[in-house]
């Protein structure tokens, strides 16, 4: 008899990261065969073939040879005539998702399609202002299961027509433990993060306030002698991709989240992003970064701290070595208020186990 198998779909370079304690999840369940399926899209999504290293790692990993398909009857031919469950880190009706949407659609009903919530805020699952306006408040899924982070009187922006297809399990990154116990040097590093590829963005007088302040506040951190590490989102890389110039007490980070210790840093500064979390999660001081004009929607984090200018950052920077506790005990109080389920790992095995 074939045994069923569990194919992780990968369109979206971000995916990697949402999908990875998945597949190392799936590789220990003796019964479930393991595939990678990546969209032939995936390659242009990834200019410098960073994303796609970081998948052949992966594989090599968890002993899987990836198909990179064009159509559904690749899919079709590669899982054959088994059961089994195809995994997306993200899809719905947005273009964006298009691939893992198609591929869906396209399915037989003896494969199960799941997607996953890949963020705190996520197109179909719980939303920003920008992304009300950008997608819509009817975003629909393809997908039998939509796994949320959280039980649905939270999920305000699921669709009335999806809200069957709902499995809370929690986020994945919490498939892998998160240590937080570790002296920090005090001369560490501050992390900024940018998404200034995001909708959040709208214009480009919100991406000159946050480089702006950026600039300003590593200039006041080089008077006493601190330096700065510089993230980029995975998917939009802004400040990688323009010609931006760095102050000279600013290095860059191009690691996969997933191969830093965060426990490295004094703390974050990012626009709401859920990179935010994975701070949190490690017991790290986080601030959320919202513009003077208040167009930043940050509704979602409102339990972290909250930074505009450069003397908020500033003051942020010092509160953040002297306060540490405070801080990251009101932090863990607004993690806990969000409500995870505390049992992630059994959930997302009864999930795979549905293949």
């Amino acid at each position: 008899m074939t045994r069923p198998f569990v194919a992780l779909h990968f369109g979206l370079v971000q995916d990697v990261a949402v999908l990875r304690p998945v597949a190392r999840l799936a590789a220990a369940m003796p019964a479930i065969d393991l595939h990678f399926l990546i969209s032939h899209n995936f390659a242009s999504r990834d200019a410098d073939g960073r994303w796609m290293a970081e998948l052949d790692r992966l594989a090599g990993e968890v002993s899987v040879t990836p198909l990179t398909y064009e159509s559904a009857f690749d899919v079709l031919r590669f899982l054959g005539s088994g059961r089994g469950m195809i995994v997306a880190g993200s899809e719905s009706d947005v273009a964006a998702h298009a691939d893992a949407h198609h591929l869906f659609k396209a399915m037989p009903g003896r494969i199960r399609t799941v997607t996953l919530q890949h963020g705190l805020e996520c197109v179909g699952f719980i939303h920003n202002a920008r992304h009300d306006a950008t997608a819509g408040r009817n975003v629909r899924f393809a997908a039998d299961i939509a796994v949320a982070w959280f039980e649905l009187e939270r999920m305000t922006s699921v669709s009335a027509a999806e809200r069957s297809k709902i499995f809370v399990a929690g986020p994945s990154i919490l498939l892998d433990p998160v240590s937080r116990t570790k002296t920090v040097s005090v001369d560490a590093p501050g992390m900024i993060c940018e998404n200034l590829h995001s909708v959040r963005f709208v214009d480009g007088r919100m991406r000159e306030d946050f480089l702006g302040t950026f600039t300003s506040f590593a200039e006041q951190l080089a008077a006493v002698g601190q330096s700065l590490v510089l993230r980029a989102h995975p998917a939009g890389r802004f400040t990688e991709r323009n010609p931006i110039a760095l102050p000279p007490n600013v290095t860059v980070s191009l690691a996969p989240i997933y191969d830093l210790d965060l426990r490295d840093y004094a703390y974050v500064i990012s626009a709401p992003s859920t990179i935010l979390l994975d701070f949190v999660f490690a017991g790290v001081p986080a601030a959320t970064w919202v513009d003077p004009g208040g167009a930043v929607d940050a509704s979602h984090f409102a339990g972290l701290s909250s930074v505009a200018s450069a003397d908020d950052w500033w003051r942020f920077n010092w509160a953040a070595r002297w306060e540490r506790d405070a801080l990251v005990e009101q932090q863990d109080g607004y993690r806990d208020s969000l409500g995870f389920p505390a049992d992630v790992r059994a959930r997302y095995e009864s999930l795979l186990a549905l293949a």
